[in-house]
Parts: structure tokens; sequence; C-alpha cells
């Protein structure tokens, strides 16, 4: 007969076979798991090899611990979740291979894929399912993301080696949405062996590309997964350069250095796809553009709606957007973009009207005298990072506004911006924040609930509404629901939305690539040689 162990590899015994032979036959399977082992380094080493550029260094190597969308670079082509984006954006079965929910949407039982494997060989398992939760959520990790979905879960029981149940303290309708970016699958015994910081020296996930080495502000560099359960690249070894100077880095692909840039700026854009061997690759990201307002502890006047509404009436954003984005963005009126869960709700736009922002400040009685002090966001995440603060400021400027602009680096403006203590000293912010899939919870969540990460802003009614967000049975429910929150964010303002933009690539034309939609980081394991 055959049976199954708990690697998922099955092996065949006799009902009479002497009880020694079993044991023998799987050992012989384990030696050949770890011939296999050995032998992908090497079949990863015969393909090509492929280079590409981006404008920031990792944050962060632990998946329990991102920081920011730079992250994603690393962790969405190293390691998955249950389920995740497939090729186009769409919420996919990943380590998990099916599920099932029970009928109050409490109860979510997970079968993981057969083939399922960590870089190392092991195969994933419930136990590591339920050890990866469990560190997720414990206080001494510090995961800055625990608030979307780990920390709802009230417990994960292992039911066998492929089998878990995920049991949830509330219902949340954005579950199997967020169960990629906000909760990756990690090795119980690789963390164990480790000891302290596991992810420091050798991160291992489950994903098309296993670590290799970094070298910290300069390259990060990844093999292809040989035994990965369904997405085999067919790139060798891929290094990640880090490249933070925008014309730097599009002048890599134009010299062949590297075979992708991201993050081209628009203002390149258009000479680069000129060229006859490149070609100019455009994904829609859902990554937001926005400057945060300090609501919290910045100008005392910055704690008023109809403060924060005026600011919004003084930026002519249509013309902002046609100044720095050259038609590479969509504008936002909404803390969100209409194609987003819930977000296509019809309000009143602020307009470009100056005068009336003039007239609601002074009836304010708005301190024109204390400048905004506004931090910006350096080159190499976000394309005219600069000269879009820039443009904000010469606007706020136009109605008496005075501001002053200091200028940070992605690293620290990251650290500034998701500070558990807000500066007092900052007063407005440029940031960006993508929408990881069609919804909204995630970063809505983190952005401005009192005490998410990224909140510059605190009003109970409005986290009453964000915590029951998710608790809804029915779809068309929740959507009015959602669209009442986004209606009475817009009404708030705790944000002055600019535009959505589009990921834009410079790629050789020698490659083939679909990027995934609704990112905006390159997934990297469907990069083919063109035919």
């Amino acid at each position: 007969m055959e049976r199954a162990d708990s690697s998922g590899i099955t092996t065949s015994t006799r009902p009479d076979a002497p009880a020694g032979i079993g044991r023998r036959a799987a050992l012989l399977s384990g030696a050949a798991m770890a011939l296999a082992a050995g032998a992908a380094p090497a079949r990863a080493q015969s393909k090509p090899s492929l280079t590409v550029a981006v404008g920031t260094d990792l944050n962060t190597q632990d998946p329990c611990r991102v920081a920011g969308g730079n992250d994603y670079y690393f962790f969405a082509n190293v390691f998955e979740g249950l389920y995740g984006p497939d090729e186009e954006g769409k919420p996919a079965p990943l380590l998990a291979e099916s599920h099932t929910v029970s009928p109050d949407g409490l109860t979510y039982e997970f079968t993981l894929r057969p083939n399922a494997r960590f870089h190392n060989g092991e195969p994933v398992t419930a136990e590591d399912v339920r050890f990866s939760w469990q560190r997720a959520v414990a206080p001494e990790t510090r995961n800055p993301r625990a608030s979307v979905l780990v920390a709802n879960i009230a417990d994960v029981e292992v039911l066998d080696d492929r089998r878990c149940r995920v049991r949830l303290k509330k219902r949340d309708a954005s579950f199997l949405d967020n169960c990629g970016e906000y909760w990756y699958i990690i090795s119980k015994k690789h963390v164990q062996a480790a000891g302290e910081n596991p992810f420091d020296r050798q991160p291992i996930g489950t994903g098309p590309f296993a670590f290799v080495e970094r070298r910290p502000r300069s390259y990060i560099k990844l093999r292809g997964f040989e035994q990965h359960w369904g997405r085999v690249p067919a790139f060798g070894e891929v290094t990640l350069k880090i490249v933070p100077d925008d014309q730097s880095r599009v002048a890599q692909v134009q010299t062949g250095e590297s075979d992708i840039v991201v993050n081209v700026p628009p203002v390149l854009a258009a000479p680069l796809q000129r060229l006859p061997n490149i070609q100019v690759i455009r994904a829609p990201s859902f990554q937001n553009v926005y400057i945060a307002i300090n609501a919290l502890n910045g100008h005392p006047g910055l704690r008023r709606a109809d403060v924060r509404r005026a600011l919004n009436m003084a930026v002519d954003k249509a013309a902002l957007l046609r100044a720095t984005m050259l038609g590479f963005a969509q504008p936002l009126e909404l803390p969100c973009h209409t194609n987003i869960f819930g977000c296509d709700v019809q309000v009143t736009p602020y307009g470009y009207n100056p005068d009336r922002a003039r007239q609601i400040l002074r009836e304010a009685g708005f301190d024109f005298n204390r400048p905004l002090r506004l931090l910006g966001q350096g080159t190499g995440r976000v394309p005219q990072a600069r000269e879009t603060l820039q443009g904000v400021a010469a606007f706020l400027n136009r109605i008496g506004v005075k501001t002053e602009i200091n200028m940070l680096d992605y690293g620290a403006w990251i650290s500034a911006y998701g500070a558990r203590e807000k500066d007092p000293s900052v007063d407005m912010v440029f940031a960006n924040f993508t929408d990881y899939n069609g919804d909204p919870s995630g970063r809505l969540l983190r952005q401005v609930r009192t005490g998410g990460t990224y909140s510059w802003y605190s009003n109970p009614e409005i986290d009453a509404m964000l915590d029951r967000m998710n608790d809804f049975a029915s779809v068309e429910e929740r959507q009015q629901f959602v669209r009442g929150l986004i209606a009475r964010l817009h009404e708030e303002a705790p944000l002055i939305p600019l535009w959505t933009l589009d990921s834009i690539y410079g790629v050789s034309k020698r490659l083939s690539w679909k990027p995934t939609p609704n990112v905006s980081w390159p997934v990297l394991w469907n990069v083919r040689r063109a035919s």
C-alpha cells in the first residue's frame, strides 16, 4: 500500500513487509530529495542572468518587519503567502492549494500544495503556517503591519501536515485579499535554528527566487528556485542593483549594464522609448501619491477640517499633474482610486479655488506667520517626488501660506513618516502609499486610523468605521458602508490626494515581460527571453 510522509513524498510498502523496509524507502526518498536540492543551484547557474536597477535599498530582510513598498522588490520575489496576486493582479492560491470558509466567515481551512517547499528543500507544512502567525503577532517582533490581518487571527490549528484551520476574532471580508503581502509563510525550523534575527544573514522563503547575497546600498543577489511549485524562473542569477539617481538608473538600460530599470521618471520615459533596443512598459500600480497633513501635533490650524479642506483647494492638482507626470498618472480626488472597492462614491470635488481657500484660512484664524514645514522624499522610489512637493509649496505660497521644505533620502523619510511618535516639527509629508490589491482596508487601517503606522490623524468616529469596515457578510452592504467611509474621509480631509501613478519600466527588447498590474514593484518570475 501507499502512504505519504510529512514531506509529502509517497512511499510504497507491502502489508507483509518487514518494519524496516518502509523506513529504508523513506530514507532513500529523503536522500533523493537532498540530491535534487543540491542539483537545483547547478540548474539555475546554467540559465542566463538578469540585472534589474532599482532606486532604493531594503529597510529589512525580515518578512514580519516590512517597513515600506520598496521592501517588496525583495519580498514579492523571495517570499509567499497562502494567497497572493496572480499575473493579472487578482487574489489567487499560492502556497495554499485551496480553501473553504465557514458560513459565519470566522473560520478558514486551507490545504497546502503538496509540492510547496522552502528554499532549503524542506516542505511547507501547516506547522509553518501556525508558526508564521505566532511570530508575526509576537510583541517582540514589532510587526508594523500586524493590525491589517494577523492581529485578527484568534488561532491557527494544525489539522495535519497539509491542512490548517484559521479562526478569526471577527469577520474580515478582505482576509484573502491581504493574505499575501501582510502574512508571509516562514520556516519554523529555520527560524528556531538561526536564533536571534534569523533573516539578517540568510532569509529563506518559498518564492520563485532564493536569496544569495546582499551588500547594503549596492546590490541584492537572488537565484532562481528550481523546486518552486509552479513559477520556475527562466533566469538563474538575478541582481537587484541599488541606483538611487534617476538619470544614472535609466542610463543603465541604455548602456546594457542593466536589463530592466524601475521607476522611470515620466520626463525620461519619452526619449527612452525612442531608442531602438529599449521598450518602455507601463502598468497600473495603485500607488497613491498625496500629502499627509499632521493633524496631531503640528501647526495648530491643521487640526481643523475646514483648514485642511482649504489646503486641498489651494493646490491646482490638474496643472501639477500635467507638469510633473506627463500623462503617466491618474488624478485622485478621494483618498483612493475609483477602481478600488468602495472608492467609486460620488462626492463634490474641492476644485482649485485659491481665493476661497485664503478666505477659509482667514476665517479660521490661521497663523500665516508660522510656516508649514514640509517633509519630502528623495529620488529612487517615486518619480518627480521633489518637483511635486515644490509645486505643492508654490501653490500654498500663492495664498499667503509660508513653507519650508526638508528633503530626506528614502530610508530616513520612511523612518520619519512611520515613527510611532510623530515629529511635531513636521506639518505636511509628501507620501506614497500603494493599495496592494483592490481592497482599501490594508492601507486605510495604517494610513488614517488613530495610532496607525503611517497615520498623522485621529478621529474616534472614523476609527469606529474602520473597525467595522470588514465585518460584513454581504458584499453589497459592505460596499455601501465603505463608500460612506470614503465620503466621510473626503469631508475630514486628512490628506491632499494628488494622483495614482503608473509603474514605468525601461526594458531591453531582448526580454519579454508583462509586469503584474496593481503593484508598484517588479515581480520577476515571468520575465522571459524574447522569441
